[in-house]
């Protein structure tokens, strides 16, 4: 049997602001909550996974209220 293997596409935090229409401060607020989780380069840079971001995005777009209060 053949391993598929899957390739993540990573986002700069510039970029993951534009896609999920949050800012950088939402974004570092989810990091430290544990709703995101972001990768460092070997140059020390934040990105992050392309997956992690549109499941956030899905559950924002399912509770636009709980863009705050995410658990």
């Amino acid at each position: 049997m053949t391993k598929v293997r899957r390739i993540e596409t990573y986002l700069s935090p510039k970029n993951a602001v534009r896609f999920t229409c949050l800012s950088r401060t939402a974004l570092a607020r989810y990091v430290r909550q544990a709703i995101l989780i972001h990768y460092r380069t070997e140059g020390g840079h934040r990105r992050y996974a392309l997956s992690e971001l549109q499941a956030l995005k899905l559950r924002l777009m399912d509770d636009p209220g709980a863009s705050g209060k995410l658990k």
